[in-house]
């Protein structure tokens, strides 16, 4: 069993993921039980809406409290095979356009929060939202377009446009790119 620990998290991974919730000893006992719940809960709650829309992500096998067990996707994280499969950005674009379409935003849109097995999947539904707005689905967007130039650098361009040829099947991902040039615009007036 591997076992990795993030800052919300502890993943064990064996024949199933595993994904529990740490209590956080700066919160109330009550509140921390409370707030950890609703939080597994609602990235459940997510995975499930988005399965239910054809996003590829890994199904959901149980939910408890603070613990939430996930089908374990034998593959490699998209950031660590990307430069042999850059086909498969075009399928995140794809994946990303049913999400928003569905009004869901991922919230860390990484290539680290994505594998690539079979065919790819978006995991890590930690942050995710249910939103109609247009500014987060260009925010949703903007954080991976910064993840390519900054972690793949020498392939950051034709890894966007292999990734905008799948997300422009979204029917408002015209309003989203004008939005996306806001975003960025107001980034490098910071």
């Amino acid at each position: 069993m591997e076992t990795f620990k993030g800052a919300e998290a502890t993943l064990e991974i064996n024949d199933k993921v595993v994904k529990k919730r740490e209590p956080k000893s700066y919160r109330a006992g009550e509140i921390d039980q409370k707030i950890r719940k609703e939080r597994t809960e609602k990235e459940a709650r997510i995975m499930k809406e988005a399965r239910k829309n054809n996003v590829s992500v890994p199904e959901v096998e149980q939910v408890e409290d603070h613990v939430l067990e996930i089908e374990k996707i034998d593959g490699d994280q998209l950031k660590d095979v990307l430069e042999d499969n850059l086909d498969a950005m075009e399928d995140l674009g794809e994946n990303t356009a049913k999400l928003h379409e569905a009004d869901i935003i991922h919230g860390d849109l990484t290539t680290r929060n994505a594998m690539l097995s079979d065919k790819l999947y978006l995991i890590d539904f930690g942050l995710a939202e249910r939103s109609q707005r247009i500014e987060d689905r260009a925010v949703d967007i903007h954080l991976l377009k910064q993840v390519l130039e900054s972690s793949h650098p020498e392939i950051a361009d034709a890894a966007w446009e292999k990734f905008l040829e799948g997300y422009k099947k979204y029917t408002k991902s015209g309003e989203v790119l004008e939005r996306l040039e806001e975003v960025e615009k107001r980034g490098r007036y910071k």
